[in-house]
């Protein structure tokens, strides 16, 4: 389809689009429209200037001018660039006071020329000579000065990065000065008015997001008065003034390197602003009703007011005590979001605070009493709402919650934690007395529930030497009414202060029993099994004379209705009690624990069929209770190596009966984890069987579970085994028979079918490389391991994808740095196997890797993929000559090799040819970093070209 196409045919084609009937003829004419809007440029010219068109083919022609000019400006030349800008220019002359949404088009597209083509020198001089005469010109100059600056900040726009700092200053920099002076004639002019100046408003605001917009040049105009009045506005304009406001408050931050003059200035507009808002915090005070999207602009604007005046606000509290009572009447609004805005707020506040004033000082107790007034009305916040909420509100509420938790800590910092737990168990107080005053009437359980969650939320910030309001809060857990949301959160409340209750030990008798009553109701067990666990580790030289209590306690409890993780928590929380047991009884409570245990899974594990989940569970309160126990007596130390030595066979029989149910892999997964990284030497003699039960139940399930195994037994062992050597050739063994059957499995199934698989498998040979590079590379197998490395390099799963790459760093990275070394006689690294594998496989990989970085690596992996091309670069160029290597083509002819495959219109020739040439200089200069960086370059350009086309396909 060439250019000659007739706007005859667009229009029909456009008619069928929009106004057509059948559906296969709207698909072809939908299709025919986006390749038009590829190839043409003379055609959507035309048509923008046809007086008979209508306004929906006029636009689709200027978003096709727009679109092409964005992707291929470089087709016309210079000359025919600025060809284009005139016609461009005369349409929009054509369209004053016409529909803004074509003004907006071609102002973009003139933007995207402006942005572009350096022959076009002076925009801002050009379009202000001919769109100043009248005000429907001056709108159209306005829209224009608007977009330009976002237009630089368009990915969908790719030039050169020195280029666009050079183009950026000239008609950004250099003129932002003429933009102010230009934009305070606009609001001067007796005919503008209204529309015109929230498009000044507009302008300004997006001159000044740029950042090329200084105090100084605004100080002595009326842009920000404009902006505050705009407040009382509504809809957009609101909004834009909101913009407008915020990016002038954040100027006005402190910087150490200003200047006195931009010092000065600062201060001076700090002073306006500052008297602006405090009459807008006193409005906002007084009216009786504004909308919630209207007070979300205003919290915005005294938020950002509040942290870019921060140091000033500590320094001289009293005079921005405006801004800050209105951030507190910001924390009163019943907007979430709104409220939600101010958080950051008030954690800087706190951090400067403390950092900048003494306990003493004037300000910290004026702002002391800020913070403590604020805890009131944070704990407002926490109260559950009357309705009921949907599973969604319910998990942004409890968000917020946690929020509005980080808020009260910040109180505690500031205010102390007497006055602020003071504060909360007034409240705690208050509500039950108000129960206890007034019969039958149903207990409001969100006020005290609230004022719990407070008391929790401030932990993180209570000295657990605290002797006031602590003991007050713990005697009136026991007086709060039976609620079960009380109780849950009374629960917590125990768990959050083991600590304090290590240092005031009386509680803990009553804390015991509290925590033990709440495992009676099933909507409470959880924060019970927390609480006790955290008692139990803070607590347990306390509870420790008491262990057969307790572990009868637990036998009770875990054989109800419990959750499986509740009961792993509890195991936890006995291993830490069993561990203070005095040294005569410390065998006796281990014994008394795994005992049972063990016999209770041995049981299961005979019986047809296997309950599986009873099993799993068994595994992992066995598991958790041999993590966390510590023992230090000949006793009891020689009765833990028997029990660990009898868990390995009920781990292995569980493996062969049941390896392949996904509760049974997980929890045995997790237990041989625990007796190899714990007990290494009690297994050692049973290494062996370990290596072939692992290797077994891949082969037999494939699941990645035991991929995860195998490298946690990597990691240690070294402890595992007898000596270094012994070491190495159990990691041999365990990870080549591994990759054998994880050959077989990647043969029969593609990697992106099981992204969990191929993750865990290259984090296991990336550690065992690590770990034993000689043995591991020197294996039968890896040469088959480094092809479908290479194949890897397709899955489509970000963490996956991720794994691999991080692999090959492992087999590349070491190679390219021990190339060096190649003729050191003592040298052990086994570069040359890498090598030839680079000059049998290199030219598959490098397509890959160049491909990736160009087309499917996820954004966030482009640096490790780089780096890795950059080493593959390093082997293929250095390793070949240090290893007696012979490669059939240099490095930079795979890269153009490859490059081929890549289309015109997402790597343009020119681009093609200068990355080349850059790479050929940075591998003749042996710069592997430099060949990173240019990787990384590139792969921004086509990654940014490439999503603006899949944006929008009509391009």
């Amino acid at each position: 389809m060439a250019d000659q196409t007739s706007a005859h045919e667009v229009i029909s084609a456009l008619n069928a689009l929009y106004q057509g009937t059948n559906l296969e003829e709207r698909e072809q004419a939908n299709a025919w429209l986006e390749q038009f809007q590829k190839t043409a440029w003379t055609t959507a010219d035309a048509m923008l200037g046809t007086p008979t068109l209508g306004l929906e083919a006029k636009l689709f022609a200027a978003q096709t001018l727009r679109n092409k000019i964005i992707l291929g400006v470089s087709e016309l030349g210079e000359q025919g660039a600025l060809s284009l800008r005139d016609s461009m220019v005369g349409h929009l002359r054509g369209a004053r006071g016409g529909a803004q949404a074509l003004i907006t088009q071609l102002c973009l597209g003139l933007a995207d020329l402006a942005v572009q083509v350096g022959a076009w020198t002076d925009p801002f001089g050009d379009m202000a000579g001919m769109f100043l005469s009248d005000a429907q010109s001056v709108s159209c100059l306005l829209e224009f000065l608007a977009v330009l600056p976002e237009e630089f900040l368009n990915e969908r726009v790719v030039v050169d990065g020195a280029y666009y700092s050079q183009r950026s200053e000239a008609l950004l920099g250099q003129r932002a000065g003429d933009v102010i002076k230009l934009l305070v004639q606009c609001l001067q002019q007796p005919d503008l008015h209204g529309d015109a100046h929230t498009r000044v408003l507009v302008c300004f605001t997006s001159w000044l997001r740029h950042g090329d917009i200084t105090l100084l040049m605004v100080q002595d105009t009326p842009l920000v008065a404009l902006a505050f009045a705009a407040l009382a506005e509504d809809g957009d304009v609101f909004d834009t003034a909101v913009d407008a406001l915020c990016g002038v408050l954040y100027e006005t931050r402190e910087d150490r390197d200003d200047d006195a003059q931009t010092a000065r200035a600062k201060d001076t507009m700090v002073e306006q602003l500052e008297q602006r808002l405090a009459a807008t915090a006193a409005l906002m005070r007084k009216a009786s009703e504004i909308d919630e999207e209207r007070m979300q602009g205003l919290c915005r604007v005294f938020t950002e007011a509040g942290e870019a005046w921060m140091d000033r606000i500590v320094q001289n509290v009293g005079q921005f005590e405006a801004v800050v009572s209105a951030l507190v009447d910001c924390m009163r609004l019943g907007s979430l979001d709104a409220v939600g805005m101010t958080f950051a707020f008030w954690g800087l506040l706190a951090d400067r605070t403390i950092e900048g004033t003494a306990s003493c000082d004037p300000t910290r107790r004026t702002l002391a009493r800020v913070f403590e007034a604020l805890v009131d009305v944070a704990i407002a916040h926490l109260k559950y709402p009357e309705d009921s909420l949907t599973a969604k509100e319910r998990d942004e509420f409890r968000e917020f919650r946690h929020g509005v938790g980080d808020v009260l800590k910040d109180c505690v910092r500031v205010a102390g934690q007497e006055a602020t737990l003071g504060r909360a168990y007034a409240l705690v107080a208050a509500s039950i007395g108000e129960k206890d005053a007034v019969q039958n009437v149903e207990l409001r359980w969100q006020d005290a529930e609230a004022a719990l969650f407070a008391v929790r939320a401030m932990g993180a910030e209570v000295s657990p030497s605290e002797n006031t309001v602590l003991p007050k809060i713990m005697d009136m857990l026991s007086q709060l009414p039976a609620h079960p949301k009380l109780r849950y959160a009374a629960t917590l409340v125990i768990g959050r202060y083991t600590e304090w209750t290590h240092e005031h030990p009386q509680y803990v008798s009553f804390q015991l029993a509290f925590i033990a009553d709440g495992f009676k109701e099933r909507t409470v067990a959880a924060a019970s099994a927390q609480a006790l666990k955290y008692l139990c580790q803070d607590c347990a030289v306390f509870l420790a004379v008491h262990w057969r209590d307790v572990l009868g306690f637990f036998g009770d409890i875990a054989s109800g209705t419990l959750d499986a993780a509740d009961v792993v928590e509890i195991s936890v929380a006995l291993a830490h009690v069993i561990s203070a047991v005095p040294a005569p009884d410390t065998a006796s409570a281990i014994e008394a624990f795994c005992m049972p245990v063990g016999r209770e899974l041995g049981a299961l594990l005979q019986q047809t069929p296997i309950d599986t989940r009873a099993v799993a569970l068994l595994l992992d309160r066995l598991g958790a209770f041999l993590r966390y126990v510590h023992v230090d007596t000949d006793a009891a130390s020689q009765l833990m190596a028997r029990i660990v030595g009898d868990a390995w066979p009920l781990a292995q029989a569980a493996l062969e009966r049941a390896g392949g149910d996904s509760h049974v892999s997980e929890s045995a997964a997790k237990f041989v984890r625990v007796l190899v990284e714990f007990y290494a030497s009690v297994l050692r003699p049973m290494a062996p069987q370990i290596i072939d039960s692992v290797v077994l139940a891949f082969q037999q399930t494939g699941l990645d579970v035991y991929l995860w195994l195998a490298r946690r037994i990597v990691s240690v062992g070294h402890t595992l085994a007898a000596d270094e050597t012994a070491s190495l050739q159990l990691t041999s063994s365990l990870v080549t028979r591994l990759c054998d059957s994880a050959l077989v499995l990647f043969g029969n199934t593609p990697f992106s079918d099981v992204p969990e698989t191929t993750e865990e498998f290259f984090r296991l040979l990336e550690r065992a490389i690590e770990a034993a590079p000689a043995f591991v590379i020197s294996s039968p197998s890896f040469a088959r391991v480094f092809g479908a490395s290479v194949a890897a390099l397709d899955v489509n799963h970000f963490h996956a994808q991720s794994s691999v790459l991080r692999a090959w760093a492992q087999i590349l990275g070491p190679t390219r740095r021990h190339i060096r070394t190649m003729r050191d006689t003592t040298h052990t690294y086994p570069v040359a196997t890498i090598v030839e594998l680079c000059a049998e496989h290199g030219f598959a990989l490098c397509a890959k890797l160049l491909l990736g970085l160009l087309r499917t690596f996820d954004r966030e992996l482009v640096s490790e993929a780089a780096d890795v091309f950059a080493s593959l670069a390093a082997v293929a160029s250095d390793g070949p000559q240090a290893a007696a290597v012979r490669v059939d083509a240099p490095f930079v002819d795979w890269v153009q090799a490859v490059l081929a495959q890549v289309p015109d219109t997402t790597f343009m020739p020119s681009e093609k040819l200068a990355f080349v040439q850059a790479l050929t200089d940075a591998v003749r200069a042996h710069q592997w970093p430099k060949v990173k960086v240019l990787a990384t370059d590139v792969a921004a350009v086509v990654w940014r070209r490439t999503n603006a086309q899949s944006q929008h396909p009509s391009m």
